[in-house]
C-alpha cells in the first residue's frame, strides 16, 4: 500500500497548496429538561431555517443543524461553530443539546415534528421531501444526528498537480476525475473511520429496535450492542428495502449522475401504492426509488453549492465537483461541538491520502462487499474477531487498520516535514492507539460511561448540561451576539420576500422542478 504513487515527494509543494479548505455541519437535538425530544417549534430568535446560512433545521423540526463557512484551519472553523453555539443556547433558556447521534427519548412517532419551512414554494418542496421520509423511513430516522464534513483542495494545489500530471484539458474535468478518485478510495477505506469515530452503540428503548443488530437491555431505558461502533451507520439507520438494493456507481461524475438519475426517475412499487399526493396534500415528492438526490444516504457525497430550486446533481453537471461531504462520523458525547481538532486533522490527512493513491475503478460487485464491510463495523466493529472482505480476502479488522495506518503516517512524516512540526504524525498516533485498545474508541468509552450510569438518557443528559456549561452564553462576545442576532432578523426578512415573489401554484413549481 504505497503513500505517493501519482503525487511523489511533497518537498517542493508550496506549504499553502496544503491548507485545506473545510467546513462543518453539525447536527443536534433540542431536548428538554428530562432528555425527552423539544416539541416547541424552532426559536425565531435563531431566524429562518428556510434562509439563515448558518443556523438551520435538517429533518424534524427539533434538529438544529449548525453550518460553518470555509476555513482553512480547523481551529477557525471550530471557533465559529462555537460562537454558533453560544448564540443558540441564548434562545434555549428552558433546552439542551443533545450530545448523541442517536436520540433522545421519543414521543410517539407522529409527534415527533417535521421541519416547517414557511409557505413559498421552495419551502413547501423541502417539507413534502420530509413528508416522503416519513412515509418511507418513519419519523423516528429524522431525529438520528451526525456531523458532517465538508473538504476541498484549494485551486492552487489544482493547477499545480494538473501540470505535474500532464493534464492540458479543461481544469474543471481534471478536478472532478480526481475527486472520484478520492471517492472511490474514501469507499475502499471508510470502515476505518466508523471504527475510529463511531459513538452511538446505544439507544434509548423509545428508539424501537430495526435491522438485524442485536441488543441487549440495560435499565429501564437503555438498549446497546455489546460491539457496535456507530447503530447510526448500522443496518438501524437510514434504510429500508429500497436502497438496501440500490446501485449508485461512483467511478466518475457521468456512472455517478446516470445511476442516481436513474434511481430518482424509476418507480417504486411500494411508493406507487403510497400516493404521491392525497387531496390537497403531498406524501411525498414523487413515487420513484428516490425523491431526490439527498434521499440516497451515502458515506461520501460530491457536492457544488446549488443555486436556489436548483437539483444538486444538475448544478454538479453543469459546474462540476467543487467539493466533498464527508457523512459517515458521529457526534462525539464528550467534546462540546460533537467534533474537536484532533478529528478534523486526521480526517484531513486521511481525504488526502485517498486522493493521492492509485485507486482504481470499483466493480459493481466491490461495491456491495464495501457497504458490507461497513454494515459490519458498524454493528460489530469492536469484536476482536470481525474480519473485513478487503479484495477478495478474510482480513482482521486490527491487522488491516495497521495496513492502514502505516500508510497514512508515512503521508503523516511528507506532511509535517513540509508543513512544520508534528501534528499528522500525532494524529495518526492517536488513532493507532485505538486499533491497539478498542477501550480507546469513543464507542466504547461512551458505552461504559452508559453502563456505569445504568441509562443512556441520563448519560448524555448530563453530558448536554456539562457542554452547556463549558459553552455558557454569557461568553459570547457582545460583537457577536449583535451580529447574530442581527443575520437572524434578516433571515427572516429574507423568507418573507421570497413568500411575497412566489408566482403560480406551487404543483407547477414541484413539476418543474422535477423537469430539471
Amino acid at each position: 500500500m504505497p503513500t505517493l504513487t501519482r503525487l511523489g515527494h511533497l518537498a517542493d509543494l508550496n506549504p499553502d497548496w496544503l491548507r485545506f479548505n473545510r467546513g462543518i455541519e453539525r447536527e443536534t437535538l433540542r431536548v428538554d429538561g428530562e432528555g425527552h425530544l423539544a416539541q416547541t417549534p424552532h426559536p425565531k430568535g435563531l431566524g429562518s431555517a428556510l434562509t439563515h446560512p448558518s443556523i438551520t433545521t435538517d429533518y424534524s423540526e427539533s434538529l438544529l443543524e449548525f453550518i460553518t463557512s470555509v476555513h482553512n484551519r480547523p481551529e477557525a472553523a471550530l471557533d465559529e461553530l462555537a460562537r454558533l453555539h453560544r448564540f443558540t443556547y441564548t434562545q434555549l433558556p428552558n433546552e439542551q443539546l443533545w450530545p448523541s447521534s442517536m436520540p433522545s427519548a421519543l414521543p410517539a412517532e407522529t409527534e415527533i415534528p417535521i421541519a416547517q419551512y414557511g409557505s413559498s414554494h421552495v419551502g413547501r418542496l423541502k417539507t413534502v421531501y420530509r413528508h416522503g421520509l416519513w412515509h418511507r423511513y418513519g419519523r423516528v430516522m429524522q431525529t438520528i444526528a451526525g456531523v458532517h464534513y465538508n473538504w476541498s483542495m484549494p485551486t492552487e494545489f489544482w493547477q499545480d498537480w494538473a501540470q505535474r500530471s500532464g493534464w492540458e484539458g479543461d481544469l474543471q474535468r481534471f478536478i472532478n476525475e480526481e475527486y472520484f478518485g478520492l471517492i472511490r478510495g474514501f469507499r475502499r477505506h471508510s470502515w476505518l473511520l466508523l471504527y475510529l469515530f463511531g459513538a452511538s452503540p446505544a439507544i434509548d428503548r423509545s428508539f424501537g429496535h430495526k435491522g438485524h443488530t442485536e441488543l441487549l437491555p440495560l435499565g429501564d431505558d437503555t438498549l446497546y450492542s455489546p460491539y457496535a461502533t456507530t447503530l447510526r451507520m448500522s443496518d438501524m439507520g437510514y434504510s429500508n428495502n429500497a436502497q438496501s438494493s440500490l446501485y449508485v456507481c461512483f467511478n466518475s461524475l457521468q456512472t455517478y449522475s446516470e445511476t442516481l438519475t436513474d434511481a430518482i426517475h424509476t418507480p417504486y412499487p411500494a411508493y406507487q401504492t403510497l400516493g404521491t399526493k392525497v387531496g390537497d396534500d403531498y406524501r411525498q415528492i414523487s413515487a420513484n426509488v428516490l425523491q431526490i438526490e439527498n434521499e440516497y444516504y451515502s458515506d461520501l457525497r460530491p457536492k457544488r453549492v446549488a443555486r436556489s430550486g436548483e437539483k444538486p446533481i444538475r448544478a454538479l453537471n453543469e459546474r462540476g465537483v467543487e467539493y466533498i461531504e464527508v457523512r459517515c462520523l458521529d457526534i462525539d458525547p464528550f467534546t462540546p461541538l460533537g467534533v474537536d481538532t484532533d478529528r478534523m486533522v486526521f480526517v484531513d490527512l486521511f481525504l488526502f491520502w485517498c486522493l493521492v493513491q492509485d485507486n482504481g475503478l470499483v466493480p459493481k460487485e466491490e461495491c456491495f462487499k464495501l457497504r458490507e464491510n461497513n454494515l459490519n463495523v458498524a454493528a460489530f466493529g469492536r469484536d476482536p474477531e470481525l474480519k473485513l472482505n478487503i479484495q477478495g480476502e478474510s482480513v482482521r479488522l486490527k491487522e488491516q487498520g495497521h495496513k492502514v495506518l502505516r500508510s497514512l503516517s508515512e503521508l503523516a512524516v511528507e506532511m509535517d516535514a513540509l508543513l512544520g512540526g508534528d501534528r499528522y504524525q500525532q494524529a495518526v498516533a492517536k488513532q493507532l492507539a485505538k486499533v491497539d485498545d478498542v477501550s480507546l474508541t469513543p464507542s466504547a468509552r461512551f458505552l461504559e460511561q452508559i453502563k456505569q450510569q445504568g441509562s443512556f438518557r441520563q448519560t448524555a443528559l448530563a453530558l448536554a448540561e456539562q457542554h452547556r456549561q463549558r459553552l455558557a452564553p454569557e461568553t459570547l462576545a457582545a460583537d457577536d451576539q449583535q451580529a447574530l442576532a442581527s443575520a437572524a432578523r434578516h433571515s427572516l426578512d429574507e423568507q418573507s420576500q421570497i413568500e411575497a415573489a412566489d408566482q403560480g401554484s406551487f404543483d407547477d413549481f414541484l413539476a418543474s422542478y422535477l423537469r430539471q
